[in-house]
C-alpha cells in the first residue's frame, strides 16, 4: 500500500485543484490491487505498515493517443536521406526505408527507449501504431513484451499496407489476429493485460477494397476497432476520391470499419460531411500538433468540429505535456476558436480510450479508479486552482517537474529514478541504431 500524504489533486475533466488530502493506493498482491482504494485525511492511521509519500500536487496519469514507438531511434538520423518535394516522396524516402530495416531486436529496443522516454515524462499509457515489414511475425507480442518491462499501459496494432504486395498485407492482417487472440486468452487465463491490440492499417492511399474487406473482417470478430491514418496529407484525400470514388471516412465506414472504439489518426484533411459521420460513429481523432507542422501537411482547421479528439504524437518524443502546448499555440495562430480548456479535455480523453479496451476507471483520483498517477514537484508562482488548471499547464507545468509515476499501483518512476535500467537501456538502444542506420542505407 502507498499513501500520498497532504497531496493537492490536480484533476484534467471537470479542471479542479483540490485542498490537502491523502490518497491510498494498493500495488501487486494487495487487497483492490491496482487501484485507488481511498482518499481522505490521515489515512496513514488507516493503513499501518504503507508506505507513506510526502509531495505537492498529484494528477492522473498522461496518455499518449497515438505515436510510433519505431521511431525512437530515428532521432538524429545520419543517414543518406533524398531530398523530398513532398509528403508521399518523404515517406517513401525516409520513413518507408525505416520501417523495412527495422528487425525483431531493433524493434524490442526501439519500444524500449521510446517506452521509457515516456514515463519520465508522466505517461502511463500510450497507443502505438508499428510497421516492420521485414519482421511482422510476433511484432506485437515483442512491442506487449516491452510495455510490461516499462511497465506502462498500451494499445498497439500492426500497420497492415498493400504496398508490400497481397502477402505483406496478409500477414499484418494475420498478426493483428493473432496478438488479438494472444490477449484474449490471457485474459481468459484471469490475468490482467497491461496491453490490449487494436486493428492496425497504414492509410487509405496504401490499402486497396480486398485489404480494406478484410480489416473490417477483423474488426468484427475481434471487437477491436481500427487505427489508421486517414487524410494526414491532401494526397490521402484526392487519391481516395479519384480510386474509389469516395471520402475517406464513407469508405471506411462502408466497409464497416467506423466504430466508437476506432482511432482516426491526423485527419487534417477531412471533409465537414466525414466529420460529421466520424461523430454519429463515435469515432476518435488522434491530433498531432507537432508532426503535422514537422512534415508541413497543413493545419486541421476543423478540429474543433470533431467530438472525441485525443492528443498524440506521431513518433515525436512523447512528453504529453509539450504536445498539449503545441497542440494550444498552433490553433491560437490558426485563429481557431479554442483555448486551452478545450485542449485539456482532448488530454484527458486518451483515458476513455483506455476505458474502452481495459475497462476500469481512467483519469480519476477517486476510490476504486486505475491507480496510474503522476506525482509533481511544481511551485507555481500564481494561485493553480480548477479555473486555471489548463493556464498553468500550457504556460508553465512541464515533463521537468515529474517526480513520481505510478502505474497500477506500482513506481515505475520513483523520486526522479526509474525501476527500469534506463543506462543499460540507452547503450542498448544506441547500438541497435547502429545496425538500423546501417539496414536504412542498404534499402
Amino acid at each position: 500500500m502507498t499513501i500520498f500524504e497532504d497531496v493537492c489533486v490536480v484533476s484534467f475533466n471537470p479542471p479542479s485543484v483540490s485542498e490537502s488530502c491523502d490518497v491510498a493506493c494498493a500495488g501487486k498482491g494487495e487487497p483492490g490491487e491496482g487501484t485507488i482504494v481511498e482518499v481522505g485525511k490521515r489515512l496513514a492511521a488507516k493503513y499501518p505498515g504503507a508506505r507513506r509519500v510526502a509531495g505537492a500536487y498529484l494528477s492522473p496519469g498522461l496518455v499518449c493517443g497515438h505515436t510510433h514507438l519505431y521511431s525512437a531511434l530515428a532521432r538524429g538520423l545520419l543517414v543518406a536521406i533524398e531530398p523530398s518535394k513532398d509528403f508521399a516522396q518523404q515517406l517513401k524516402n525516409l520513413w518507408w526505408r525505416l520501417d523495412r530495416a527495422i528487425d525483431l531486436p531493433i524493434l524490442e529496443w526501439s519500444a524500449m527507449a521510446g517506452l521509457a522516454d515516456a514515463a519520465m515524462c508522466g505517461v502511463t499509457s500510450i497507443v502505438d501504431h508499428h510497421a516492420s515489414p521485414e519482421a511482422i511475425d510476433g511484432s506485437l507480442s515483442v512491442l506487449k513484451s516491452a510495455y510490461e518491462q516499462i511497465g506502462v499501459r498500451g494499445l498497439v496494432c500492426y500497420e497492415t499496407t498493400d504496398r508490400n504486395g497481397p502477402e505483406g498485407a496478409q500477414a499484418g492482417i494475420a498478426e493483428n489476429l493473432r496478438f488479438a487472440r494472444e490477449v484474449d486468452n490471457e485474459r481468459a487465463s484471469g490475468r490482467e493485460p497491461l496491453v490490449d491490440g487494436m486493428i492496425g492499417a497504414h492509410a487509405g492511399f496504401t490499402i486497396g477494397d480486398a485489404t480494406l474487406a478484410a480489416l473490417a473482417d477483423a474488426v468484427g470478430s475481434t471487437g477491436r476497432g481500427i487505427h489508421i491514418h486517414l487524410a494526414e496529407d491532401k494526397y490521402d484525400a484526392v487519391d481516395s476520391r479519384h480510386r474509389f470514388g469516395s471520402d475517406l471516412a464513407a469508405r471506411l465506414d462502408a466497409a464497416g470499419c467506423l466504430t466508437p472504439r476506432s482511432v482516426i489518426g491526423h485527419g487534417v484533411w477531412l471533409s465537414p460531411s466525414e466529420i460529421e459521420l466520424m461523430n454519429e460513429r463515435g469515432v476518435y481523432l488522434a491530433h498531432n500538433a507537432r508532426s503535422n507542422m514537422n512534415n508541413s501537411v497543413g493545419y486541421n482547421s476543423l478540429l474543433h468540429r470533431h467530438a472525441k479528439v485525443v492528443l498524440g504524437t506521431d513518433g515525436m518524443c512523447a512528453d504529453m505535456l509539450e504536445e498539449f502546448k503545441f497542440a494550444v499555440f498552433r490553433h491560437r495562430e490558426s485563429q481557431g476558436p479554442w483555448w486551452p480548456g478545450e485542449f485539456l479535455a482532448c488530454l484527458d480523453r486518451g483515458n476513455r480510450l483506455m476505458e474502452d479496451y481495459l475497462g476500469g476507471t481512467f483519469g480519476r483520483v477517486e476510490r476504486g479508479a486505475r491507480a496510474d498517477l503522476v506525482l509533481w514537484d511544481y511551485e507555481p508562482p500564481t494561485p493553480f486552482v480548477g479555473e486555471n488548471v489548463a493556464g498553468h499547464l500550457a504556460f508553465g507545468l512541464s515533463a521537468r517537474s515529474v517526480r513520481s509515476v505510478m502505474v497500477n499501483g506500482n513506481f515505475i518512476v520513483e523520486e526522479r529514478k526509474p525501476a527500469f535500467d534506463l543506462a543499460r537501456i540507452g547503450a542498448r538502444a544506441r547500438e541497435e541504431t547502429r545496425r538500423l542506420w546501417k539496414r536504412m542505407e542498404e534499402r
